[in-house]
């Protein structure tokens, strides 16, 4: 199977999602657009894999509800810049189970956010930016099943430990309520499902998340369950792949704090984007860009995405 057939696992982290009004709601449970590019309903020939993302939101600012912004309105005087490095390790032990290929992985994400907001109209900007570890994810199974007409299917399951670097000391505060962190201060788990047409260099795949946070116990905040897909339509000519993604997330209940559903809390985004990647041999590289096209009630803003993958043997 070549590189870029690998359905690699897809890290269950979010863009920066900051409530000042509680303080909780921090992060997405989903990164979108991290499995762009990937095949997401195949695995990669038994082995150990290291996968390195390295994923920029250079300017990032609030839409649709978030610090002041009306919904279908855009609030520029909050801006965010992000960075997410996503170090994960994967093993295919060449088992199989009910006839599907197994997986298992863990990744330790760990980011800065730069968090700016203007005051009125004095222009100046109170700052606040951190360094540290968001949860810690684990994906005990990944099971991928290879169809007839050069289809795969993959079914699996990510857990979001509640052991990321959120507690507002160690972070520049902006304000009461208000600080930059870099985790969740909850646990949350995700079940996921991919599909892959992977035929003649043509990857054309879709690959879905679905979350279901836990309260946080330290501030009675509950997000809302929410769904991310993201979609891949490629094609490698030798040893170059070429192509276009796209990325939604769709709330799907509302948040609440304390069991007080909040109004107007469901957040909403998409973007698209091309792909551009390298097979070197045993590595490869892959690079992703998204063009916001709406947002409503999250973060608004361009990303990159840039992906290293290294086989390690067995």
């Amino acid at each position: 199977m070549k590189t870029f057939l690998l359905g690699l696992f897809v890290v269950a982290l979010g863009a920066a999602l900051v409530a000042p009004a509680f303080a909780s709601e921090q992060w997405d449970p989903y990164l979108h657009g991290t499995s762009i590019g990937l095949a997401a309903g195949a695995l990669p020939p038994p082995g150990l894999y290291f996968i390195h993302s390295s994923y920029f939101a250079p300017s990032l600012h609030s839409s649709g509800g978030l610090f002041g912004a009306p919904n279908g309105t855009e609030n520029r005087n909050f801006k965010l810049f992000v960075y997410v490095d996503i170090p994960v390790l994967m093993w295919v032990p060449g088992w199989k189970f009910l006839g599907a290929d197994y997986a298992m992985a863990i990744a330790q994400p760990i980011n800065y956010t730069n968090l700016r907001i203007q005051e009125g109209t004095s222009k100046q900007y109170l700052t606040g930016a951190v360094w540290g570890n968001f949860n810690t994810v684990l994906v005990p199974y990944e099971l991928s099943w290879k169809l007839p007409c050069d289809l795969y299917i993959k079914t699996g399951l990510s857990v979001n430990l509640n052991d990321a670097t959120n507690n507002p000391a160690t972070a520049d505060t902006l304000g009461p309520g208000v600080f930059a962190t870099a985790g969740n201060g909850y646990y949350w788990v995700s079940p996921t499902l991919g599909l892959s047409w992977l035929h003649d260099g043509w990857n054309i795949s879709v690959f879905s998340n679905y979350a279901f946070p836990f309260e946080d116990s330290g501030t009675g905040y509950h997000s809302g369950q929410q769904l991310a897909i993201d979609y891949t339509v490629t094609k490698t000519f030798g040893k170059w792949t070429f192509g276009v993604g796209a990325s939604e997330e769709t709330q799907i209940t509302t948040d609440s704090v304390h069991g007080t559903n909040i109004p107007d809390s469901k957040a909403n985004l998409w973007s698209i984007g091309p792909v551009v990647g390298y097979n070197f041999g045993p590595c490869s590289l892959m690079f992703t860009y998204g063009f916001p096209v709406y947002t409503n009630n999250d973060l608004a803003g361009e990303w990159f995405n840039v992906r290293f993958v290294v086989p390690l043997g067995m």
